[in-house]
């Protein structure tokens, strides 16, 4: 006796940029928090020792906590937070037709997000950052503080220019079968 199978629809994202997802909204959150949970995450905080690896990314990026951090940092938190609940609305949504746009909304808002970031401190002359150029600290300037926000933009639109594809494919396939 062979059993009936059941046809479950498609996942409406591609799974890279699904696996990608899943990342961001790890790395969204846990980012968040640290700048919403301030000042106890923050140098010297009795939580600080759940970011260290923030803390010490606040060397070199004074928008991370601090006396020097702006409204900026926690405006983008709050961001963050409100792309995360996105998230969890694909997520839970995996099959439904329009999850792909979503997702492609939230990675189009995380990208831009990016670029006002780099913007922002471009504009200021690097106020948040120029510290590390003047004490000599080219490569962790450039390993530190440019180069993880550089793959905040890279992969966000790799995203959605796959996602992008994705929702083109899926319309011209369901204008073919109404056609």
């Amino acid at each position: 006796m062979t059993r009936p199978t059941v046809e479950r629809a498609p996942i409406g994202v591609p799974r890279w940029v699904l696996v990608w997802l899943v990342i961001t909204a790890a790395i969204q959150t846990y980012d968040a928090c640290y700048v919403l949970l301030g000042p106890i995450s923050h140098v010297g905080g009795p939580l600080s020792w759940l970011w260290a690896g923030h803390v010490w990314y606040g060397t070199y990026d004074m928008t991370y906590g601090g006396t020097a951090s702006s409204a900026w940092g926690e405006a983008q938190s709050w961001m963050n937070l409100v792309e995360v609940i996105g998230l969890v609305v694909v997520f839970v949504n995996l099959r439904k037709p329009w999850v792909a746009v979503l997702a492609l909304i939230i990675q189009t808002a995380t990208f831009w997000k990016t670029v006002a970031y780099f913007t922002i401190e471009a504009s200021s002359g690097l106020e948040k950052t120029r510290h590390s150029l003047e004490s000599g600290d080219l490569l962790g300037f450039l390993a530190v503080g440019v180069l993880p926000n550089v793959f905040w933009i890279i992969v966000p639109l790799l995203a959605m220019v796959s996602l992008s594809r994705w929702i083109l494919r899926r319309m011209r396939a369901a204008a073919i079968t109404i056609a």
